[in-house]
Formats: C-alpha cells, sequence, structure tokens
C-alpha cells in the first residue's frame, strides 16, 4: 500500500477532498518519513513540525464543514531556505542569516498559503543558491550529488518526504537536481511566477522553481503561483491560463530535436538515451525533426555566468562590506569576480541576452517544445560538487520555460532526465506536451536505495 506520503498531489487532494485522507494522517505520514530518512539524507534545514501539525488540522476542520479551497488544501509543501517565511527562519544556507527570521511570506509563500497548502519546512541550499554544495545526498545513492542548488527541495520530493517543493534557478538549479534526484522539475517563464521575497542571486536570471511528482501536479502548483505581483517589477501582467486544463488528453507534440551543443557534449549512455526516447516518442505519434540552436548561443555560457557574478556582486553588496569574512571561498570569488566586470561589459551582456533570447523564441515558434538532455549525465559521484548545469543555461539566460522528465535508469540505477522547453509564457504548451512524453515514457521506478541503506545502517 502507497503511504500518504508517496502519493502525487493529484491523488493526495482526491482522497483529501472524498474524506478518505486526512490532512493531519498526511502530515505524519510526511513527518514519519523526514524522521526515518533525514539523519542519512540531509534534506532539510528546518523542520516546522508544530507549525505544519497545526496548519494541518485547521485544513481538516476546513474540509470537513465544506470549505474546500481547492487541490493544494491540506498538502505540505517543502520552500528551499531562501523563500521567507514570517516567524520562521530563513537561512539561505549561509551562517550570516543562521538566525534571522523574516516579517513577512515571500509572495509565493503568501500564495500557497491562499491556496490551502500546508508549509512543512525548509529544505537545503547551497549557499545563497550558488556554488558551495550544501550537505544534501541524492536520494538514489547516499554517494552522489543530488545537483544544486536546490538540493534539498529536490531530494525531499524524491524521497517521498513531501509531495511537491518550491525551488529556484539561475543556472541549473532546479532543472539539474531533478534530473539527477528523478522528480519533475518545471522552470517557468521569467516573470511568469513572483520572486518578491526570495533572496536573490542575479535579478535578470532568478526564476522560481517547482518540484512535483507528475507533470500534472506541477501544472497545479503553477496555476496557484503564476500572475503579477506589484511587488516585483519583473513580472508579467500576462492573462494566467488554466494549466491544470493543459495535462488532460494532450495530443502529440512536434518536437525539436537539438542535437548540436547537447548531444555533442553528452556521454555515449547519455546520448543514446535521448535518442532511444526520440524514437519512442515517434512511434507514439510524436512529429520529431532536428534543430540548431541560433548562432546567438555561441558564448552563452560565458556570457552568463558573467552576468550573474556582476549582479551577485551588487546584490550582495552591502552584506558583502559587512561579512566577508564569513562567505565561503567560492562565494568570495564569484563576488569578486563579478566586481571586477566594467558597466560596458556588463551593457554588452544584456545585449547577448536580449539578442538569444530573440533568436531562441523564433525556433520555438517551430515546434511545439524542444528537446534535450537535461544533464550530460546523471548524477557524478561525490559531494564537492553539484555536478554540471550546462544543459539548463540556456532556457535561464533567455528566460524560456523548462521541464525535467525522469525517462529512465542508468547502468548504475541514477536517474536519467529529458529536458523540454517551449516558447515564452506557454506552459500550457510545455505542459500538454509534457504529460504525453510522461505517459509514453512511464517512468515508475522510485529511490529505494534510501531505504534500504536505512536498514542496514539499522
Amino acid at each position: 500500500m502507497t503511504a500518504p506520503s508517496a502519493l502525487s498531489i493529484v491523488h493526495a487532494a482526491e482522497q483529501l477532498r472524498a474524506g478518505q485522507l486526512s490532512p493531519v494522517e498526511l502530515m505524519r505520514s510526511c513527518l514519519e518519513r523526514i524522521d526515518r530518512l533525514e539523519p542519512r539524507l540531509h534534506a532539510w534545514v528546518t523542520v516546522d513540525r508544530d507549525g505544519a501539525m497545526a496548519a494541518a488540522r485547521q485544513s481538516e476542520a476546513e474540509i470537513r464543514n465544506g470549505q474546500y479551497c481547492g487541490p493544494l488544501h491540506g498538502i505540505p509543501i517543502a520552500l528551499k531556505d531562501i523563500f521567507y517565511t514570517k516567524g520562521l527562519k530563513t537561512t539561505a544556507g549561509s551562517p550570516i542569516c543562521a538566525d534571522f527570521v523574516p516579517d513577512y511570506d515571500a509572495t509565493v509563500v503568501q500564495k500557497l498559503r491562499e491556496a490551502g497548502a500546508v508549509i512543512l519546512g525548509k529544505a537545503q541550499t547551497t549557499e545563497f543558491a550558488a556554488l558551495k554544495p550544501s550537505p544534501t545526498h541524492n536520494p538514489w545513492n547516499l554517494e552522489h550529488t543530488p545537483g544544486g542548488s536546490s538540493s534539498g527541495s529536490a531530494a525531499a520530493v524524491a524521497a517521498s518526504m513531501c509531495p511537491a517543493a518550491l525551488g529556484s534557478q539561475t543556472y541549473g538549479s532546479t532543472i539539474r537536481p531533478a534530473a539527477y534526484c528523478g522528480c519533475v522539475g518545471l522552470k517557468p517563464t521569467y516573470g511568469r511566477v513572483s520572486a518578491y521575497g526570495v533572496f536573490a542571486l542575479s535579478w535578470n536570471l532568478d526564476h522560481v522553481g517547482l518540484f512535483t511528482r507528475t507533470v500534472r501536479d506541477a501544472a497545479i502548483l503553477l496555476f496557484a503561483l503564476a500572475g503579477d505581483d506589484p511587488h516585483d517589477p519583473a513580472c508579467s501582467s500576462l492573462p494566467v491560463p488554466d494549466y491544470r486544463s493543459a495535462s488532460f488528453h494532450p495530443l502529440p507534440p512536434r518536437i525539436g530535436l537539438v542535437r548540436d551543443f547537447f548531444l555533442e557534449k553528452a556521454t555515449p549512455a547519455t546520448r543514446q538515451h535521448v535518442e532511444a526516447a526520440a524514437e519512442q516518442f515517434a512511434r507514439a505519434g510524436a512529429t520529431i525533426k532536428e534543430v540548431r540552436l541560433p548562432e546567438s548561443f555561441v558564448g552563452e555560457p560565458e556570457a552568463h555566468f558573467k552576468m550573474l557574478y556582476a549582479e551577485a556582486a551588487v546584490s550582495h553588496a552591502e552584506r558583502y562590506a559587512q561579512h566577508k569574512d564569513q562567505y565561503s571561498p567560492q562565494m568570495q570569488d564569484l563576488i569578486e569576480q563579478g566586481r571586477r566586470i566594467s558597466t560596458a561589459e556588463y551593457i554588452a551582456l544584456r545585449r547577448h541576452q536580449q539578442r538569444f533570447r530573440h533568436d531562441l523564441e523564433n525556433l520555438c515558434q517551430s515546434v511545439d517544445v524542444l528537446l534535450t538532455p537535461s544533464t550530460p549525465a546523471p548524477a557524478p559521484k561525490g559531494l564537492g560538487s553539484t555536478g554540471d548545469p550546462s544543459f539548463n543555461g540556456p532556457a535561464s539566460f533567455s528566460g524560456h520555460p523548462s521541464l525535467n522528465l525522469p525517462s529512465g535508469l542508468s547502468a548504475d540505477g541514477l536517474p536519467f532526465g529529458l529536458q523540454l522547453m517551449s516558447a515564452a509564457f506557454r506552459e500550457d504548451k510545455l505542459i500538454a506536451a509534457g504529460q504525453w512524453c510522461e505517459t509514453v515514457l512511464d517512468f515508475r521506478w522510485e529511490p529505494s536505495f534510501v531505504d534500504r541503506d536505512s536498514r542496514d545502517k539499522g
């Protein structure tokens, strides 16, 4: 029998609404799972047991009294520890913020609460969502990285500690850990979801990211979070489609397979896996055509990193001046590199970003989604690095939406991930294609390693 903590949002919501499962039972299942696995996995900074259980009891009473407010009502959600939470510490993975307790909620946290979701706690992040790895292990093999910077969020969802989590992506911090940990990861279009109340690393690159078990779950979560926010000047006022309906009865999509750069850089096993998946999609009715990245992609990785460094130097200027010695050597080096970038060079970087965004948008208009591997290889061994984010950079630099789909296991038993990208603000199209591909792939494996390892260690 499936434990409540392992249910998808869709299935948990069905049972909660029908009275077959209570929010308190669901919360207890999540907490029991955390108690059993957290000593080995290290996915959490703070588990708000008392607050989460009180909120679960409130949800139970509301649902019982006919005040059910939607599919997130009573659903436990983890937050990457860079999201402001009123009355609950937000450390950003840094000793500088070890005791910081915000006096307001981030916009997305407020929206989650309004949708009836229960904030379970704060998940591990790399230092300020940048380079220094967190202590989190990969639930498929504890000797491998879960990726970063949203390491705890991805690991917690993959290990069935909670049905969903929020993270972020500035370069590859949602799609890569989702791929390494074998869960669905969604990075919406830049400006589709408010970043107000989220520790900033790079204002023109930061995105809120979503981790779920299924594409339909991601659609539910995105629908609750998307929309304009007067507190975030980068937020779009474009109408928000009902992404939930996009995940029902999708048609075979037109898929643009990107071989240049992605398959050239991927390991042979990853390349073979992606080619096989494309053939599987074609047999199931999808239209597959090879497409090439625009010329403006040349130099994207270097431009992306330089923009990130320059903006991080500005966003951290005041804190860095006061607490430089408490920053890690990796973060100090990042900021110092950013401080050396001139205004003229930064303007050129922004121009490069605009050109690439324009050209990638034109490419996306020719198909429903682009298909690439999510990472060059499955999660590497060791916790001293969070892995290679280069395959996720293009969508972060351009701001286009991207989605990770778990798609199979390597010979070592680690997940492969497929990355889909679509036109800007066409998450409805991305979700529909993702749902169709997810059904064809039928990925059903679970990371049993953590359970087996916990028993073996007593």
